[in-house]
């Protein structure tokens, strides 16, 4: 599992010099594995682990991985041994004196100020190089409003003002600085989860995901854009990443529809809403989830729980989307896509598929009773490997070395990108800023629900233009959690609200990272490509609004409201996708398109009343009008 900017990095300069074999850089990718590993068993005091995590994590970033853009590397070549020498002597000087750190807080000493000037240009450094000019941005635009944020007037959200000593050390020494609890969710969580996608890579799971989506729709004439579908919405249970699944089922999903008929910009649409969905499918959903668990003081088994209904609503829309674009699809004379498909019978008896299932379905289990999520995957991952021994694919001591250093290297990018977060987390705690905007909001939203949650939204969407998603959530939660949540919204809602607000910018022009990536694997133009997707993914843009209105989406009430609200929200996302049928006929055919699209939008979001009902049999009657309006008035023409 990686998130979603990341994927697997690339191996730097210094570790291509040296790597032959094993060799230092895997070596010290393979330590940071083992590292969190053996931290889960022995932990360390707080600050200290973090310290030693992030000491050895930039050490491998300047000298493992390679820099984002390879115009510069040259330079970078010179100046990654003094960065990476740099980040062991900051964070270890934290690893050394951690004791007396902890005493003498509110009183540091000149030491700890140059440490934390030197660890704040680090992780600068670290972001231009590697981390894109989005989030640099961002932190420079937060720490600005640290250093001179007391220029501006209250209404704007100006402080009180701080000093450069009362800075640099808040960052550096404080855990709500760099050293947050961002941090110890990438220490506590996250390697877990990559070594368990690693582990069910290796037994066969991704292939026997591939195999259940060609052998259960060889059949049909849309069978290979609803076979995308479906193993993206399996594979990310397994990567809960975008991008990753673009890469690891996009290279075979997108080929094979173009093959059978399907056109470029729409097949590399399909894969990038189907990816796009695998953040916000239980079990493993997006890393964003780990904050979300500190954040809202709950359990992770929680978090998954609320998450099934919306995810589930997404994949059954787009299943009916991508269904109604293609139900007449008709292949090329020869292609056949359901050759060389097996039988469904032996796909499910596969190892892979004991493997998927149970390593899932155990995790579940486990934690709903009451077991710690690290402890449930590590059992999920034991039995894994057991049922592996059963098989061709083998899980042994070699496998286990390979798995621990790959997941410590896809750590490493993540891992700074949690740092630099401190530095735009620590200016919102220490200027109180995240006291002072929620006020402000409801002072300018006039005591509006609605604008506020549009405001929030568009926040969301603008910082998931140009940050990873767990980044965009933890910011805007922080900023405009507590505004929602003084308006009456459950805490659930609002913090679910943003994390599909965050998700919505990762196929939505002008930036639409995943929608970039399916575009180029199909040779599909981009602009096309990002608005079907767009389209495909109605959902993203209208379920938060759903989860603040309609709790009962994220299992908040009994059993027969969540019932009703699941179908009614059902047939509001179908009559939206099929509107689009009539959109395409153009004339009145889109006042038809429009109206239905309007009674489909009421059947999603809006509190269930009399009125409500009133309204959607309204425009459902005008739909019907229209429409025979419109077909008659085409024999004419």
């Amino acid at each position: 599992m990686a998130d979603e900017t990341t994927g697997a990095p690339r191996i730097g300069f210094w570790s291509r010099q040296i790597w032959k074999g094993i060799g230092p850089g895997a070596l010290l990718t393979f330590g940071i594995g083992v590292f969190c590993l053996v931290n889960y068993w022995y932990p360390l005091v707080p600050l200290q682990e973090r310290a030693l995590f992030s000491a050895l994590t930039m050490a491998a970033l300047f000298l493992v991985v390679a820099p984002e853009s390879a115009k510069h590397e040259t330079l970078w070549r010179r100046t990654d041994p003094f960065h990476a020498l740099l980040a062991v002597v900051c964070f270890g000087y934290i690893v050394y004196d951690w004791d007396s750190i902890l005493q003498r807080q509110g009183a540091p000493t000149q030491l700890d100020i140059y440490f934390g000037a030197a660890t704040i240009y680090l992780l600068l450094v670290a972001s231009v190089r590697n981390l894109g000019a989005g989030l640099t941005w961002t932190i420079a635009i937060f720490l600005a409003y640290t250093f001179f944020g007391n220029l501006l007037p209250n209404w704007l959200g100006g402080h009180r003002g701080y000093s450069l000593n009362r800075i640099f050390t808040f960052l550096f020494l404080n855990e709500n600085g760099v050293l947050g609890f961002v941090v110890d969710a990438c220490l506590k969580y996250m390697f877990l989860f990559l070594m368990l996608g690693k582990i069910l890579e290796h037994v066969g799971a991704l292939d026997f995901i591939m195999d259940l989506g060609r052998s259960v729709f060889r059949n049909y004439a849309a069978g290979a854009p609803l076979m995308a579908v479906a193993s993206s919405g399996l594979m990310g249970m397994v990567t809960g990443s975008s991008m990753s699944n673009v890469y690891i089922s996009g290279t075979v999903t997108i080929p094979l529809m173009k093959r059978v008929g399907v056109k470029p910009e729409f097949a590399a649409a399909i894969e990038a809403a189907a990816s796009n969905g695998s953040q916000i499918m239980p079990p493993v959903l997006g890393f964003a989830v780990f904050f979300m668990i500190i954040l809202l003081q709950t359990t992770y088994f929680d978090i998954a729980v609320a998450a099934i209904l919306p995810g589930t609503l997404y994949f059954v829309s787009l299943f009916f989307t991508v269904w109604v674009r293609t139900r007449d699809l008709k292949a090329p004379p020869g292609v056949d896509f359901g050759a060389g498909a097996k039988p469904l019978t032996e796909v499910l008896l596969s190892i892979g598929s004991f493997c998927f299932f149970g390593a899932l379905g155990g995790m579940m289990a486990l934690m709903a009773m009451h077991m710690s999520v690290q402890t449930a995957v590590l059992y999920s991952s034991a039995l894994c490997i057991v049922l592996s021994w059963f098989g061709k694919k083998r899980f042994g001591p070699r496998q286990a070395i390979r798995v621990i250093e790959s997941s410590g290297r896809e750590l490493i990018v993540i891992t700074a990108i949690c740092l630099t977060l401190g530095l735009i987390t620590g200016p919102i705690l220490l200027t109180g800023l995240g006291i002072k905007l929620p006020a402000l909001l409801t002072d300018w939203s006039s005591g509006q629900l609605w604008l506020l949650l549009i405001g929030a939204y568009i926040a969301c969407f603008i910082l998931g233009t140009g940050l990873p998603t767990s980044t965009s959530y933890v910011i805007v939660a922080l900023l405009i959690g507590t505004a929602m949540t003084s308006f009456g919204v459950p805490k659930m809602s609002a913090h679910m609200f943003v994390f599909y607000a965050a998700l919505a910018a990762s196929i939505t022009p002008p930036v639409a990272l995943t929608a970039f990536v399916a575009a180029t694997i199909a040779k599909a133009d981009f602009w096309k490509t990002a608005w079907q997707a767009s389209f495909l993914g109605i959902p993203k843009y209208i379920l938060p609004f759903g989860f603040v209105y309609r709790p009962e989406m994220l299992f908040n009430g009994t059993w027969y409201n969540i019932a009703w609200i699941a179908a009614m929200t059902t047939a509001g996302l179908f009559a939206m996708s099929y509107s689009h049928l009539y959109w395409r006929q153009g004339g009145l055919g889109r006042v038809t398109a429009a109206l239905i699209a309007g009674a489909g939008f009421l059947m999603v979001v809006p509190p269930i009343s009399g009125e409500l009902f009133i309204g959607i049999a309204a425009l459902a009657a005008g739909a019907v009008a229209v429409n025979l309006a419109h077909q008659r008035m085409a024999p004419q023409s």
